[in-house]
């Protein structure tokens, strides 16, 4: 059914995609906080492995290899095109195959094209920029850039609170539940 919508002309029609992809994400995944956006051509491939808190945002084209579990905390936002893998194949042996749950901690942003490899946690407010290769962990309130991701500088939060933390859709309450 996600996928019918987005073969549609109706999968740019944010007013009515968003809610319905948020309908059958209350269906198909393990669990799915209020106020979730993904937007059009988000795939993902084992939907009851997938755990999303409150107003988190997908954006375009994301792929959400979800085999080994995936947990996408509160206010998180994923930009465009990201790649996040939970399993990997033997270079030697295609069929022996490791799993690894990625786990994305509330207010973390991860931005386009960056890829998450299996096993990953990025800590809260964490921020992957974009086109990062992550291998390692992202500590809390850290930046990381690069192939392979490494740490730039700390997050600046401005003494934000969680509320401003959150993606700008959901400050100015559009698509809200």
């Amino acid at each position: 059914m996600w996928d019918i919508l987005d073969k549609t002309h109706m999968c740019i029609v944010a007013n009515f995609a968003i809610p319905f992809r948020r309908i059958l994400a209350k269906k198909l995944f393990k669990s799915c906080g209020k106020n979730f956006i993904a937007e059009e051509n988000v795939r993902f491939n084992v939907p009851d492995n997938i755990e999303i808190g409150d107003n988190a945002f997908i954006n375009k084209g994301a792929f959400i290899d979800s085999k080994g579990g995936i947990k996408i905390g509160n206010s998180v936002g994923i930009g465009e095109g990201v790649n996040i893998f939970t399993h990997s194949h033997s270079e030697h042996e295609h069929s022996l195959r490791t799993y690894g749950e990625v786990i994305i901690d509330d207010y973390a942003k991860i931005y386009a094209n960056a890829t998450i490899l299996p096993g990953v946690n990025v800590d809260k407010q964490g921020i992957v920029a974009a086109c990062a290769l992550v291998n390692k962990n992202v500590e809390a309130n850290s930046l990381v850039a690069g192939v392979p991701a490494k740490k730039v500088r700390d997050r600046i939060t401005l003494e934000r609170n969680s509320d401003e933390l959150k993606h700008i859709w959901l400050n100015e309450g559009i698509y809200q539940e």
